[in-house]
């Protein structure tokens, strides 16, 4: 399916901003009403013209899980939204994850981080996370923050109520509708979520097709609820901790369990304009 005004919908994120989760949701969403998606987290998967990419492999959703602005920039005729995260936490987060859990079979920058942090303590390796990560501040940094066709949005709020947040984002993307679908909407998502998975498992197209402008808001929320944290999780509340797993915590503001005095001052040091600009401190009285 190609949609309307071949606009394409866009997911913007960064390393360590739940952008594993956030697929999920698009992926199933695709499934659902027969939507073309595609992805990329780093510039030679689209050989470093975006805009092209896009309008070759003529992308219904398409997520760009590190995103730089420079990218983004020659793109028009698109509709998206960015979701951004505290650094201090992406900094743990991300400790964690590179320590036991990202997959490095296609990172060898990944990989080498591994490695040097088996042979460091965890606050030697959280000062190696904060350079680990200067590339991904710099984007979150760069981005401009000012586009009318981007919903902005933090990770914090997201996993605060991701039933509201989702829907908020969906809406925004003119994909659920404003109001409660008829009845005729509600069959006509039926038939191609059915079809759809017809073709997904016997590797065929759909006889029976018909173009929907919306999704109801009904299934949205319950493809949040496939994808919540304790489905992850085998069962784990959010902050019910497993050091190991990708999905590892699950709640906002857990730096503060984490950092010392010494990576405060150097995370100050470092990125404090950083975190102003974001909107996670007003100064450096933190």
């Amino acid at each position: 399916m190609t949609l309307k005004n071949n606009s394409v919908l866009c997911f913007f994120g960064h390393h360590k901003c739940g952008t594993q989760w956030i697929q999920g949701i698009l992926r199933e969403v695709c499934k659902d009403v027969g939507y073309k998606y595609n992805f990329a987290y780093e510039p030679r998967m689209f050989n470093h013209d975006l805009r092209e990419f896009l309008e070759k492999q003529k992308t219904d959703i398409f997520a760009y899980t590190n995103a730089n602005y420079d990218y983004v920039k020659g793109l028009d005729n698109f509709k998206g939204f960015h979701i951004i995260r505290d650094p201090r936490d992406i900094v743990v987060s991300g400790y964690f994850s590179h320590l036991y859990s990202h997959p490095t079979e296609q990172s060898t920058r990944i990989r080498e981080q591994r490695e040097k942090l088996k042979d460091v303590s965890k606050d030697e390796g959280l000062l190696l996370e904060m350079d680990f990560n200067y590339n991904v501040f710099k984007e979150m940094y760069e981005w401009n923050y000012s586009l009318e066709n981007v919903l902005e949005m933090k990770m914090e709020n997201l996993i605060a109520n991701p039933y509201r947040g989702f829907v908020d984002i969906f809406r925004f993307l003119g994909l659920v509708s404003q109001s409660r679908p008829t009845f005729k909407e509600r069959w006509s998502h039926l038939l191609n979520m059915t079809t759809s998975r017809v073709q997904e498992v016997i590797g065929t197209k759909p006889l029976i097709y018909l173009p929907l402008a919306t999704i109801p808001y009904e299934r949205i929320l319950g493809i949040v609820y496939e994808n919540d944290f304790s489905k992850k999780t085998m069962g784990r509340k959010l902050g019910e901790e497993n050091t190991k797993s990708h999905y590892r915590k699950g709640v906002a503001g857990d730096w503060k369990n984490h950092f010392n005095e010494q990576h405060i001052a150097v995370f100050k040091e470092k990125y404090n304009e950083i975190l102003i600009k974001l909107g996670y401190e007003q100064d450096a009285q933190w």
